[in-house]
């Protein structure tokens, strides 16, 4: 008989128990499940738990129902990079919306003596480490240009080798850090977002750096202005394969594609950063879209992101009930297994990491 976790709670002073008797119950899609063993790992190394003003849900054993329970707090973590959630917290708001932040919470339950959490690991890259990564934090903290970088999500880029910029004047300000990458010989990615200075990128080109173009919402502007003379590869956000998705929520498919084209004529090392959703992007309708469609186009690598909406808010707008949930463990397994070719991660990859074969794996 498989175990199920027990339920994580919290007092007013963020003092967390597990509960004797109620057992864990999460969320995919609408609707409320008892979680097992066998979706569960260890909370992730330095995780913080926190929590939400809610009532949360619990699996009463005694009565086999899904109950609320009102004598504490609901506690979630938020995952470092590199790990995805397969399941969602199950609670009742109370008081303001949290938003759209409630798309990375991940709920937490206890068994064996330790917190776990419904959740895989894609991708563990560290390859900035020791005096070098120190040597890197000293420089970001004492530069304020830098201050964006100070983060533990920015820094967990860093460590596998990626800085992230959404700012163009920002090219200019990671040039210390660059510099530190390349005496070390460390080959890295500037991963740039949705704009397209191709002055600014030649000037900070050497040797060990990976220039990647990270597309989040493809419109007209960017078909016209993408030049693929001084990147390296480009990825693609998307939330759904199904053509009748996007128009309804974003702008065209049709723009996908064609940047998609662009970039095969072009040789450009191409992926998808394929924004997760438990019980929407493991649906079997969207599936199936998603096998026809990486099999249409030379798509590279495929990258593993949370989706950044309010759960609830989606699954109301969307009519996605009605398609079998195959569990998001189940459809990587089924990737695995149909498009051998595909590699799978979560960090963006260097120009001497293209080819290489993943290591990620499904148990």
């Amino acid at each position: 008989m498989y175990k199920i976790p027990n339920l994580v709670i919290a007092d007013k002073n963020g003092n967390v128990y597990d509960h004797h008797l109620l057992k864990s119950a999460f969320k995919t899609n609408i609707f409320n499940i008892v979680p097992y063993e066998l979706e569960m790992i260890p909370l992730p190394q330095n995780s913080k738990l926190k929590t939400i003003n809610g009532i949360p849900y619990a699996y009463d054993q005694n009565s086999a129902k899904i109950v609320d329970f009102g004598g504490g707090l609901p506690v979630y973590t938020e995952l470092p990079p590199g790990y995805l959630r397969t399941l969602m917290i199950s609670f009742i708001p109370q008081g303001e919306s949290v938003g759209t932040a409630y798309s990375h919470f991940t709920p937490i339950g206890w068994m064996d003596e330790s917190f776990v959490v419904p959740a895989i690991m894609v991708e563990e890259k560290v390859k900035v480490k020791g005096k070098i990564f120190e040597s890197i934090k000293t420089t970001i903290q004492n530069n304020q240009n830098l201050r964006f970088l100070n983060n533990s999500f920015m820094l967990a880029f860093i460590a596998a080798s990626e800085i992230i910029i959404k700012q163009q004047n920002d090219l200019e300000n990671i040039k210390p850090i660059l510099s530190i990458f390349s005496k070390n010989n460390i080959n890295h990615v500037v991963t740039v977002k949705n704009f397209f200075n191709n002055e600014k990128i030649k000037e900070i080109k050497n040797e060990f750096l990976t220039i990647n173009l990270n597309i989040t919402d493809p419109n007209n502007e960017h078909v016209k202005k993408v030049n693929f003379s001084d990147i390296d590869s480009i990825s693609i956000d998307i939330e759904s394969f199904n053509p009748d998705f996007y128009f309804k929520n974003r702008s065209s498919f049709d723009n996908i594609i064609k940047l998609l084209e662009m970039a095969e004529k072009n040789y450009i090392f191409t992926s998808l950063n394929l924004k997760i959703l438990p019980g929407f992007t493991d649906s079997s309708k969207e599936f199936e879209k998603m096998t026809e469609f990486i099999n249409a186009f030379k798509i590279n690598y495929l990258k593993l992101r949370h989706m950044a909406v309010e759960p609830d808010s989606f699954f109301s707008e969307n009519n996605t009930q009605m398609s079998e949930i195959l569990g998001l463990k189940n459809m990587l397994k089924y990737i695995k297994k149909k498009m051998k070719g595909l590699k799978i991660g979560f960090f963006s990859r260097t120009k001497d990491e293209f080819y290489l074969n993943d290591s990620f794996r499904i148990k």
